[in-house]
């Protein structure tokens, strides 16, 4: 147990002393990094065995062979649990995908004095780009396995760690499958960055062609005249376009566009409000209610029999034009006759 505690705070003194080194040395992805990393695990491992042999003579372990067995397992508790982690957390997938990426952008987007490329069509944007891509690609197979050659307590491997520990087995950060599917997003990834890069050449330097600007002269010389020569319409056009460029100038293009969708909207609803009033206007106050079929036959029929008894009584109430003929003959034309 006694053994067991010390080696976790040996862990844990370790992880603090190496985390920093790996994120840094690695996610630079420079060519000397296993160096670097190497160096500083040497030194932490010098560190600890020095701290250890301290509690190890506080603990009261004299046997030469039980320190050495506690000294290995130390040794393998900080390259697999310590340095090994570390590392396979710095080349997971996105974190890799982020290093390459950073990598050939580091190449295609920036200058050797680290300052922004500015695209122009005379540049030759596709060299670049297989330049940078081909140098972030390399960083790849420099991630994949941990190179051991600059560390002097690691080459001696047989003696630094347990016996029958599989020390080979844990230089492998990234197999050969993960190699070929990381390698196979990356690529995606630096084609959207080449396309990204060719679009915006052509829109930084897309020029309207002079014969379109002549051509446009010719058209419209006629309508340029009459604004010029005409006081209403130049004053017209000088009053728009200041404040065209007033708006452009102040950046109120947002503001003017959400106050014009308002006022749209309310002279819609006022203008459908007049519009209900007006039909509300052409009908009657109260709405009848919708009459069936037989009922309104029956007003139909009732109808049509009222206007044929009021027709029927009219005529027999008017005199005949035959009667009043004789009535009005006078009696003396009788006599002579």
């Amino acid at each position: 147990r006694e053994v067991d505690r010390i080696v976790e705070r040996m862990k844990r003194v370790a992880k603090d002393a190496l985390s920093d080194v790996v994120a840094e040395h690695l996610g630079a992805g420079e060519e000397d990094m296993w160096r670097f990393v190497m160096d500083a695990f040497d030194s932490e491992a010098s560190v600890a065995d020095e701290r250890l042999a301290e509690q190890l003579d506080a603990a009261g372990v004299i046997s030469g062979d039980q320190r050495l067995v506690v000294e290995r397992r130390v040794h393998a508790a900080l390259w697999e649990d310590v340095l090994v982690g570390l590392l396979r957390d710095e080349v997971g997938d996105a974190m890799v995908l982020l290093k390459l990426r950073a990598a050939v952008e580091d190449r295609f987007r920036y200058d050797a004095q680290g300052l922004p490329r500015v695209w122009t069509p005379s540049d030759d944007i596709d060299a670049q780009f297989a330049t940078a891509r081909e140098s972030a690609r390399a960083l790849l197979p420099r991630l994949s396995r941990v190179v051991i050659e600059s560390s002097a307590k690691l080459r001696l491997a047989r003696t630094f760690f347990p016996v029958g520990y599989e020390f080979e087995r844990t230089l492998v950060l990234i197999s050969p499958g993960r190699q070929r599917d990381l390698a196979k997003r990356f690529a995606r990834e630096a084609d959207a960055l080449y396309l990204e890069a060719k679009r915006s050449m052509v829109t930084t330097h897309g020029r309207v062609p002079p014969w379109l600007i002549v051509l446009l002269v010719m058209l419209g010389w006629n309508e340029a005249m009459a604004v010029l020569f005409n006081p209403l319409y130049l004053v017209l056009v000088c009053m728009v376009g200041g404040g065209v460029f007033v708006v452009h100038f102040l950046g109120m293009w947002g503001p003017l566009l959400r106050a014009a969708e308002g006022f749209t909207g309310v002279a819609g609803d006022h203008v459908h409000r007049l519009l209900v009033e007006a039909v509300n206007r052409t009908e009657p106050a109260n709405v009848r209610k919708r009459s069936s079929p037989k009922q309104v036959s029956k007003r139909v029929s009732d109808a049509e029999n009222e206007s044929g008894t009021s027709r029927r009584s009219s005529v027999s109430r008017r005199p005949s034009k035959k009667g009043s003929d004789i009535e009005m003959e006078p009696l003396g034309n009788d006599a002579s006759s």
